[in-house]
């Protein structure tokens, strides 16, 4: 029976006609492009590589790793979601294939994030181009491929944060789909995120104990959040029970968020949610998550308890919702209290430290 030769060889992947070197040399894991789906230049490319990680080997010379290389090895060492799989696609698309582990400076990450990302849109720059990139980096310095980046951060952007008013929230329900009242009247009432108020399911909700568990959250744990009466009234009132709680114009489920690019933050919702905000008179430009700001605006005013906002809305950290403190006038209390059919459970913070 033959042996199986030691090194590297030629692949092929579906859906592209590029050659791949795939294979370990003296402990080094490879997997990259030959850059050709020409199968003799392919295994000119396949010897000079695999010379070259001996001669790295026997001299101890750091071998030359490829950044789509590090992608491969960085994907297949651990789970990673969707979306951070979507970005170093793009970013490995935008970058040569010869490039380097160690040829990735800051020239580089600036060149790609302005390709990339829009302009001016610092944010959007460090979390799709900088924060991916030195993460894949790390992981190669790990293994000896490169140095460890130093990237500069981007300045973080003065942003606004948009949120409605209770009235204004009634006004949009009132001019939305029939089929967008029941989600957009859940959002306003919990704070869920678009993402997870798509992928909630029956099972995860209990009417009777006035509860639902949102899977999947931003920070990778489950969030256990107390409905409201009018919560539990929307949820009631839906004519299923089995699946996923909110369903399209149609009766069909909204896809999972990790299907497709965007959704996470609105794009399956964004065409109801700007009509009904037209339809209402209302002129801003704000996107779904304005709802998630507008309900814990609206928590701060009731409870002015940072903490109780901070575990009811799933942030890490109190500095993350102190922008709603900022927002929220004590005023604004009653009528949040009515658009969720509550009563005040919890005395304000200043009266509670004076009892």
């Amino acid at each position: 029976m033959p042996q199986r030769r030691p090194g590297l060889k030629v692949v092929s992947r579906p859906g592209t006609a590029s050659l791949y070197l795939r294979g370990t040399v003296r402990g080094w894991r490879v997997f990259e492009s030959t850059g050709t789906d020409d199968p003799e230049l392919a295994e000119e490319r396949r010897a000079t590589r695999e010379a070259e990680l001996y001669r790295a080997a026997v001299h101890g010379v750091r071998p030359k790793v490829t950044f789509a290389a590090a992608v491969v090895d960085y994907l297949e060492h651990a789970p990673r979601s969707q979306n951070t799989r979507i970005m170093l696609g793009r970013i490995v698309r935008h970058l040569t294939a010869a490039a380097t582990c160690d040829q990735i400076d800051q020239q580089t990450v600036d060149r790609a994030a302005r390709s990339i990302c829009a302009r001016g849109a610092a944010p959007t720059r460090h979390r799709n181009v900088v924060t991916p990139v030195k993460a894949v980096l790390n992981h190669a310095a790990r293994r000896g491929w490169c140095e460890a980046p130093r990237f500069e951060r981007a300045p973080p952007a003065r942003k606004r944060t948009e949120w409605l008013t209770p009235a204004e929230a009634e006004a949009q329900i009132a001019k939305a789909a029939k089929h967008a009242r029941p989600w957009l009247a859940f959002l306003y009432c919990t704070g869920a995120r678009v993402s997870e108020m798509i992928e909630l399911e029956w099972q995860h909700v209990n009417l009777q104990q006035a509860r639902a568990t949102l899977r999947d959250t931003k920070n990778g744990s489950d969030r256990i959040v107390e409905l409201c009466p009018r919560a539990v009234a929307v949820l009631a009132s839906l004519p299923h029970r089995d699946g996923r709680v909110f369903r399209q114009r149609r009766a069909k489920a909204y896809r999972s968020t990790d299907d497709s690019k965007g959704e996470s933050y609105g794009g399956q919702v964004r065409g109801a949610w700007h009509g009904a905000l037209r339809r209402a008179g209302i002129t801003r430009r704000v996107t779904p998550h304005a709802a998630r700001h507008s309900w814990a605006t609206w928590h701060y005013a009731v409870h002015r308890d940072p903490m109780l906002l901070r575990d009811d809305g799933g942030w890490e950290s109190i500095s993350q919702v102190e922008r709603y403190a900022k927002l929220a006038p004590q005023s604004l209390a009653h009528d949040a209290l009515a658009f969720w059919g509550a009563q005040i459970v919890q005395a304000p913070i200043e009266q509670r430290a004076t009892a």
